[in-house]
């Protein structure tokens, strides 16, 4: 949907780039294959953060499930994903515009506790920004998870500076 790389108001250049990872934490999900990507199949001004699971070594593949539970017509991308092998907990971290009309962004996450069955969001930062075109922002996130310790990082624009950012993320307060 839109191909590999798509237009994001605000944004220099961006894409779908998609993460895979395989669940080998020994719990009911063990041996599943997962593949995180955002695209636009839903039109230009929906970008959404999609899913797609195989439970059968890559023999077969799930219809796409939307991470990003806003209702239609918003911009989510530049996602990452990761798996906590302790849990087997899906952890997600991608920009969002879901609460604004105009290119303010804000970071959220999801997570799935039934393997990608269904997805909890929530937001990260603390306030929006606003990228600039003019400047290479960059797919830079990514999210890690260990035994229940979740570390999300993300590039943000204040100023006209890039910082990077990072969280403590909670399970037992953000489920």
């Amino acid at each position: 949907g839109g191909g590999w790389a798509y237009d994001i108001p605000g944004i220099y250049r961006a894409n779908g780039m998609p993460v895979t990872i395989c669940d080998l934490s020994g719990g009911p999900n063990h041996g599943t294959i997962y593949i995180n990507f955002s695209d636009q199949r839903n039109g230009t001004d929906d970008t959404d953060v999609w899913l797609v699971k195989s439970t059968d070594g890559g023999n077969t593949w799930s219809q796409p499930a939307r991470v990003n539970d806003d209702p239609p017509g918003k911009h989510q991308f530049f996602t990452w994903m990761t798996i906590d092998q302790t849990t087997g907990d899906l952890w997600f971290v991608f920009y969002d515009r879901r609460n604004y009309s105009n290119n303010s962004t804000d970071v959220y996450m999801a997570c799935s506790t039934d393997g990608g069955e269904t997805f909890y969001n929530f937001r990260i930062s603390e306030s929006p920004f606003i990228p600039s075109s003019g400047v290479f922002f960059g797919d830079y996130t990514n999210v890690t998870a260990h035994n229940n310790v979740i570390r999300p990082v993300w590039i943000r624009r204040q100023g006209g500076q890039l910082s990077t950012w990072t969280a403590i993320v909670d399970p037992g307060i953000v489920g």
